[in-house]
């Protein structure tokens, strides 16, 4: 069960472990902590998709679930707790990590120089009786 009653140490080991797996990692929890972090930090070019939440490995949701009900329940932004640097390194992060999952889908395997297949060819015509 996720509780979400933390105390400021919880708060502050959450937002240490979340801006580091999405500052310095090379996977999915980096990119899904990296999205969440943009979105607490600016949600007007970020918007915050809740369902990705599932994508995250069980620790890094509960340690996200407390920093958000922890900023909604007192109702502070995150530019209080954390540096434009330091979330202009997530974004870095986040970026590198989006293009190589953009080259590696389409340039590496050359899929974007794949012409369509060519439609089936028509059935024969039939006469009526």
């Amino acid at each position: 069960m996720i509780t979400l009653k933390a105390s400021a140490n919880d708060i502050e080991g959450a937002l240490i472990e979340l801006h580091h797996t999405a500052s310095n990692g090379a996977n999915s929890d980096a990119r899904h902590a990296g999205n969440f972090l943009l979105a607490l930090w600016d949600s007007d070019h970020h918007p915050l998709h809740i369902q990705d939440f599932q994508y995250l490995d069980p620790t890094l949701m509960r340690k996200a679930l407390q920093l958000f009900t922890f900023l909604m329940t007192t109702g502070t932004s995150l530019d209080k707790f954390i540096s434009a640097e330091a979330m202009q390194q997530v974004a870095d992060n986040l970026s590198t990590l989006n293009s190589q999952g953009f080259i590696s889908q389409n340039y590496a395997t050359n899929d974007w120089r794949r012409k369509r297949p060519a439609p089936p060819t028509a059935p024969a015509a039939r006469t009526l009786p």
